[in-house]
């Protein structure tokens, strides 16, 4: 990546959720590009090369402590004076980045934050009306999800599909590790895995855990490997132990990103059956290691897995076409490496990282030169 001459770097200022990986990825592209970047969040920690400032509030009841972390954005903006304003998170860092009034100001949708959380009160519809309509762009995963921004009132002429992307220097079918060993699986037992995090129930791993049972009739000794980046898991580990399928699940918490990779590898099937959901970055970076991929029906996963081509789609909370789905996969190794050669294709020519990133950088030049 090369490094821009000073007078050629912008500041800019992003709110979006501290500590979490689609955060990291995102800034600090734009930090060793040579830009000066700051991230204002709740979630504060280091980050490298970025500017982290606490906005957190407390006392009192939650609109009061909303009110007060504005104020804490807007005196931050108006010392930092940055080129940009790039919020991620359409709701809660949507409304701060909004009233704030800095202009310009880019929006990023991550997922539930349109499909779900605009529909639970006419207040919260408003304010995603207002944050979308008064946004100078707004960028999101999928086809889908940039058109329901149109729907509750981002301008059509200023939206973009803009991918997370992946990096393909890590992500390649060719990554490999001790994750079997580590993990104490057999050397002949079929393994299937789930990334999603336990925050939602959304993410069905509920639905997962009970077609294990079901496929453990035709593999007795398959191996599910259920990870996931947020939230806890003792209400799936639970559901385990009910269903008599615990002694089948290595229940591995958060995986490291730069270990992601050897997991995928090291997986013959890996799943992502969620009700809601924009592109999931951890569906395209299965799909780059090559492996196998069950997903559900929904838009934003069939822009990339097309049923019997590139992967096998699902209904989502359909237990027993899960399990169907992933005997025929288990018992195909033919199927497999198809599907898995398909989807690297296709994901290496839809989702690179760095020309995400590129174009985002674009996309700042082009709204700053306007202002």
């Amino acid at each position: 990546m090369s490094h821009l001459a000073r007078e050629d770097r912008l500041t800019l200022a992003y709110l979006s959720i501290g500590r979490h990986i689609h955060t990291e990825r995102w800034l600090t592209w734009f930090a060793r590009r040579g830009h000066r970047v700051h991230l204002l969040t709740v979630q504060p920690g280091p980050m490298p090369g970025v500017t982290v400032h606490d906005i957190t509030s407390t006392g009192g009841p939650k609109a009061l402590r909303y009110a007060k972390s504005l104020r804490k954005v807007k005196d931050i903006l108006n010392v930092l004076n940055p080129d940009l304003l790039h919020t991620h998170f359409l709701t809660g860092y949507g409304y701060w980045g909004h009233f704030s009034g800095r202009k310009p100001h880019v929006l990023t949708v991550w997922g539930d934050d349109v499909y779900v959380t605009p529909f639970e009160s006419p207040i919260k519809k408003w304010l995603a009306n207002q944050v979308l309509r008064g946004a100078d762009y707004v960028t999101g995963d999928s086809r889908d999800i940039i058109e329901a921004c149109i729907k509750l009132g981002a301008r059509p002429g200023r939206t973009e599909v803009i991918q997370w992307g992946v990096d393909f220097a890590k992500f390649h079918p060719d990554a490999a590790g001790p994750v079997r060993d580590s993990l104490g699986i057999p050397a002949k037992a079929m393994v299937v895995l789930s990334t999603r995090s336990f925050t939602q129930a959304y993410y069905n791993i509920d639905v997962i855990i009970d077609s294990i049972p079901i496929v453990q009739r035709q593999f007795p000794d398959v191996v599910y490997i259920i990870a996931g980046n947020e939230g806890s898991d003792e209400t799936i580990r639970a559901r385990a132990r009910e269903r008599g399928v615990e002694a089948a699940c290595r229940f591995v918490g958060r995986i490291p990103h730069d270990d992601l990779p050897t997991f995928l590898t090291s997986s013959h099937i890996y799943l992502t059956v969620p009700s809601v959901d924009a592109t999931a970055v951890s569906l395209l970076e299965a799909m780059a290691a090559g492996t196998a991929v069950i997903c559900t029906d929904l838009a934003s996963a069939t822009e990339w897995i097309i049923d019997g081509e590139s992967g096998r789609v699902v209904r989502p909370r359909d237990i027993d076409k899960l399990a169907a789905a992933t005997i025929e996969l288990l018992g195909d190794p033919e199927a497999r490496r198809r599907y898995g050669q398909r989807a690297v294709a296709i994901v290496r020519a839809g989702a690179d990282h760095d020309r995400s990133m590129a174009r985002v950088e674009e996309i700042y030049r082009e709204l700053v030169a306007r202002r």
